[in-house]
């Protein structure tokens, strides 16, 4: 919390094909007014404070590889100018699909130094369930032609908990991965919320009708152990398993989603995208329109914000520093809060290591194997 690192996420909710299955802000055919939004987000930009050092910069989205290179580059550059900083990570999320070819050369001239390839699985049959839009081809070629462009920091992402998709399946797909040689892969569970949190955007009529269909033939004791097939395989394949959902070579970790994990301060610009700084969080409108509206007047589009007393940022201490596979540090809690977590939560702690989900372990405090398959039930017992 005493570093003075910053962090920039970029959100871009244009979409080719929008999934049934995603509930982030993102909207499908309206292509055409990438280019205003663009220059929304570069006035956005101008209009949001700048303090700490700038770190890393995020496009997620979305599919923020739609936007054209020159736009990333103006968006780097102003960023860059706004923070008198040159980040060290700059993560652009793309979609392998051959419909929307990225220029690759354009993103690494732009500043981009790290892809997060959306590959979502390599067999055919599950991208077909998924409704991707695309193949398994697809992703290889994606992937090739991203390294062939001089990305050296390449991560994936896939899915399982597919309905279908069996223990056996999952390790074939995973293997196909592997077998690129990824620097970083993220691997995801199905989720299928039928009625999303208050920060999830609600699933569209057909997207819902989907997903009732979907829900029944999903298996959670399926999914354990596809959870349990990845851990194995990328451990043995030398990947390091530093947060509940991520792998990466040593070194290759993602610098942007730590700093969410580690609750530093971040600025998030665009439709539906947060910001944090420290104490207050703070969140601009979803509806794209509204959006534009707003900042082409020279306005934040702001639809909230609350202060977070210090009962919810103790529970975010934990639960954040709980995705860390490390856990988090009880000295540094105390240092923050004033009290020992152990002391806060005897019960809680103590409850939970009997239960074989938490291991407190000198200083640290962190999931158990077991405990990672089950972390919302080991974080309840903290909720404020």
């Amino acid at each position: 919390m005493s570093s003075p690192t910053h962090h920039l996420y970029v959100h871009v909710p244009f979409c080719r094909l929008v999934c049934a299955y995603c509930d982030y802000v993102t909207v499908g055919g309206r292509g055409a007014e990438i280019p205003r939004y663009a220059d929304a987000l570069l006035a956005e930009v101008a209009m949001r404070p700048a303090s700490g050092q700038l770190a890393t910069i995020y496009f997620g989205g979305g599919t923020p590889s739609l936007l054209p290179a020159s736009a990333v580059a103006r968006l780097v550059q102003a960023a860059i100018d706004r923070w008198v900083t040159d980040p060290t990570e700059i993560t652009l999320e793309a979609n392998p699909s051959a419909h929307e070819i990225p220029d690759w050369a354009g993103l690494r001239a732009a500043g981009v130094n790290r892809i997060s390839l959306g590959i979502q699985s390599l067999r055919d049959a599950e991208l077909w369930a998924l409704a991707r839009g695309q193949t398994a081809a697809e992703g290889l070629a994606a992937y090739e032609a991203a390294r062939a462009a001089g990305f050296a920091n390449l991560s994936v992402d896939l899915i399982y908990g597919v309905p279908g998709q069996s223990e056996a399946d999952w390790r074939d797909g995973l293997c196909r991965a592997l077998a690129l040689e990824p620097d970083h892969l993220s691997l995801y569970a199905l989720q299928l919320a039928l009625a999303p949190d208050e920060w999830a955007a609600p699933p569209r009529r057909g997207a819902l009708r989907w997903r009732q269909r979907m829900v029944p033939r999903q298996d959670d004791g399926v999914a354990a152990a596809q959870y349990e097939v990845a851990d194995e395989l990328l451990e043995r394949a030398g990947y390091l398993h530093y947060e509940l959902s991520s792998w990466a070579r040593p070194g290759f970790e993602s610098r942007h989603n730590s700093a969410y994990w580690e609750r530093r301060p971040y600025t998030g610009i665009g439709a539906g995208a947060h910001s944090f700084d420290g104490e207050t969080r703070s969140w601009n409108t979803r509806d794209l329109d509204g959006y534009l509206a707003a900042t082409e007047d020279g306005e934040r589009a702001l639809a909230g914000s609350e202060h977070l007393e210090e009962p919810t940022r103790a529970f975010e201490a934990v639960a954040l520093g709980l995705r860390r596979v490390a856990g988090f540090s009880r000295a540094a809690f105390a240092e923050e809060f004033g009290q020992d977590p152990w002391e806060r939560w005897p019960s809680a702690v103590e409850e939970q290591v009997a239960a074989g989900l938490l291991e407190v372990a000198g200083d640290a405090i962190r999931l158990t194997p077991r405990g990672r398959l089950f972390a919302n039930e080991a974080l309840v017992a903290f909720a404020p």
